[in-house]
């Protein structure tokens, strides 16, 4: 029999276009991942890296270079995701979820309230919790401190183009919002965040996060690092990763198993995971993956262990996002 669990995970695969099957998954769970080092560059397209838009805020100008957080769970370029100085955000709270997807010969639209349909963590941060010392420092317009940031629903929507193109030269990124999976219908957002002094930082060796991966900014749920801890289809072992979610620029972001069907003796815990050496500067490349229910050889990008962790800049025209999003940039 199939579980209700299963169904639910299937609905929202179909609704992505994805064929599930259910059989053994290929989850791949981490234990570390790799982060930027204090005076990375985020004003340029490079590997291991995210290329950020020039801005100002209230006449300063945004820090271009990076810093290297000193968190528990922070040595170096290494981030803990699973061990004991791995702090999270506590709690388990499920929401009303909306989302949908429609297609039109040239464009694809996605829309939803910006609530996942999984649990997420117990947002304000409980006063109580180990998480609430690094969220309460952070000063936000409109709330005490950070850890005083609720998850509200929101305009989460999205219009790209069905079958985007490569255009000649990288885009920045200009919104924090970088793409939605379909999967859960939840937004993920670039990997760069500023510190109470004003300097950027990776949000993932900065901040815990609730047990999938995320938490709000400006009251919106959004993913961050290991993005697909709480997406319910993650493949069928030995096989490639499916579609993990849209970017804002039509492009897929796929999971961390590299293209191409592998044999069946291949297991999840020894299938070869993407690396950024195989990656562009914008965490992609092309290759063959599953379109709209069909084979086809076209750029996409990754998620993976490795800073970014998923979209570093855009290769095609970005689409629309609903202004609540778009306005997202600090």
């Amino acid at each position: 029999m199939i579980s209700k669990s299963f169904a639910i995970a299937a609905a929202a695969a179909a609704v992505a276009g994805l064929a599930v099957l259910p059989s053994a998954e290929a989850h791949f769970a981490p234990t570390t991942m790799a982060t930027p080092l204090t005076g990375t560059s985020i004003g340029a397209p490079a590997k291991n890296t995210t290329y950020f838009c020039p801005r100002t805020i209230m006449g300063i100008s945004f820090p271009m270079t990076l810093k290297n957080p000193a968190t528990p769970w922070v040595s170096g370029k290494t981030v803990s995701v699973a061990g004991a100085e791995a702090v999270k955000v506590p709690g388990s709270v499920k929401m009303k979820h909306n989302f949908s997807i429609r297609k039109t010969a040239t464009t694809r639209i996605l829309k939803g309230n910006g609530i996942p349909n999984h649990a997420i963590g117990e947002y304000p941060v409980p006063s109580d919790s180990a998480a609430y010392a690094y969220y309460s420092v952070l000063p936000v317009q409109g709330y005490a401190n950070a850890a005083e940031i609720p998850v509200k629903p929101y305009d989460m929507s999205l219009t790209v183009p069905r079958n985007p193109k490569v255009q000649s030269k990288p885009t920045c990124i200009g919104s924090l919002a970088i793409g939605i999976s379909p999967q859960t219908g939840s937004a993920m957002h670039t990997e760069i965040a500023v510190d109470s002094d004003f300097t950027a930082v990776s949000p993932s060796a900065a901040l815990p996060y609730d047990r999938c991966w995320g938490h709000p900014y400006a009251t919106q749920y959004h993913y961050h690092g290991y993005s697909w801890k709480c997406l319910p289809y993650q493949g069928k072992d030995g096989e490639p990763s499916p579609l993990y979610a849209y970017a804002a620029d039509g492009f897929g972001i796929y999971g961390p198993y590299s293209e191409g069907k592998r044999g069946s003796a291949v297991t999840g815990s020894t299938q070869k995971v993407i690396t950024n050496a195989q990656l562009d500067v914008c965490h992609g490349h092309t290759g063959w993956i599953k379109w709209d229910g069909k084979q086809k050889y076209m750029y996409h990008y990754h998620v993976n262990n490795e800073y970014p962790y998923s979209v570093g800049c855009f290769r095609g025209k970005v689409g629309k996002l609903s202004k609540v999003m778009a306005e997202l940039g600090y």
